[in-house]
């Protein structure tokens, strides 16, 4: 019982703590009046990835033994496991629903589909390099599939910082530290973020040392235990972030974020991974990695063949989820 309450205290206080991190970093972005493709994939996708490479760093560089790893490496890779499959299919859900039954549009997001065909393309070919990487995890191999992953971040980055759209988001939630001020002062939003990120370090330690103790009383594998708290616990925040742009009719902003996350962790997050551990993964690991990339593969293709983004691919993505939950009970 008292793991158990450990482990639910841990989750909870990392929710709090990348939600308030997130509602500042959008209040950054809409006070620096940044580009509106730029807040949504990069810095919201930055602020919102910010508690699985917590983990990751945590469990993979302070902690270092092997039950830590494998937290750390779940974390790592349940991250776009999750995003690909369950975020994908809840955004897939809204925009069917709302524009097949409310705006009778087809079922197809308001996205630009250079930018959602760029994003996912280059999601593939980064997660390529990530998982290849660990089929030869000799010391060159994994410090050259680092480098190569952070320069395909940069990559993402460019383009989107180069792309001419309209403003951000001129009103953000309510900031959490001054929730009665229509616009915040800048260094109120700055002493949200600082301490949100120092919750987030200490509820990061305290998540993996948890995971561990849950893992070793139930008899499951570490990482596979990562697979599934790590993600659901510290992709609520986003998760709740792309239902309420999803409900403003701001798609961009919404696909922009989850792409941007998940370029986000498996360029810098994996980087960080794959040279701080001998990055070997077992069946659930690549399992994971396969619906992960399956998913996004299968939206790519139809939007590749429709030339808009389809509702329906990304509802079907929350197939290979399921998938993964048979796999693993089946394994186990």
């Amino acid at each position: 019982m008292l793991t158990a309450a450990q482990l639910f205290g841990a989750l909870l206080l990392l929710v709090i703590a990348s939600d308030s991190f997130t509602n500042a970093v959008e209040w950054f972005a809409s006070l620096r009046g940044l580009a509106r493709n730029a807040a949504g994939a990069i810095v919201a996708a930055i602020g919102s990835s910010l508690p699985e490479t917590m983990v990751a760093v945590v469990a993979l560089v302070v902690l270092h033994d092997a039950r830590s790893q494998a937290v750390g490496i779940g974390a790592v890779l349940g991250a776009p496991f999750m995003l690909a499959t369950v975020v994908f299919s809840v955004v897939g859900g809204i925009a069917f629903f709302r524009h097949s039954i409310y705006e009778k549009t087809g079922g197809f997001l308001a996205v630009e589909p250079r930018n959602a065909i760029v994003g996912l393309a280059l999601f593939l070919l980064t997660f390529a390099f990530v998982v290849g990487a660990s089929f030869a995890p000799t010391p060159v191999v994994r410090i050259g599939a680092s480098i190569a992953v952070i320069v395909a971040y940069f990559v993402y980055l460019r383009y989107h910082l180069h792309q001419r759209e309209s403003g951000v988001e001129q009103h953000p939630p309510p900031l959490r530290f001054s929730p009665r001020a229509a616009k915040p002062r800048m260094w109120i939003v700055m002493v949200q973020m600082a301490i949100a990120l120092a919750a987030t370090i200490v509820a990061s330690d305290w998540f993996v040392s948890s995971v561990s103790g849950v893992s070793a009383m139930a008899g499951i594998p570490p990482l596979v235990v990562s697979l599934f708290l790590s993600p659901v616990a510290t992709e609520l925040p986003e998760a709740m972030n792309v239902i309420l742009w999803m409900r403003r009719k701001e798609d961009e902003l919404a696909f922009g974020n989850v792409i941007g996350a998940m370029m986000f962790q498996t360029s810098i997050a994996s980087a960080i991974a794959m040279l701080a551990s001998p990055w070997r993964l077992d069946s659930h690991g690549y399992a994971a990695c396969a619906a992960a990339f399956a998913a996004v593969l299968l939206v790519l293709i139809a939007t590749l063949i429709r030339h808009r983004l389809s509702s329906i691919a990304l509802f079907a993505c929350g197939i290979f989820y399921a998938a993964y939950l048979v796999f693993a009970a089946i394994s186990h």
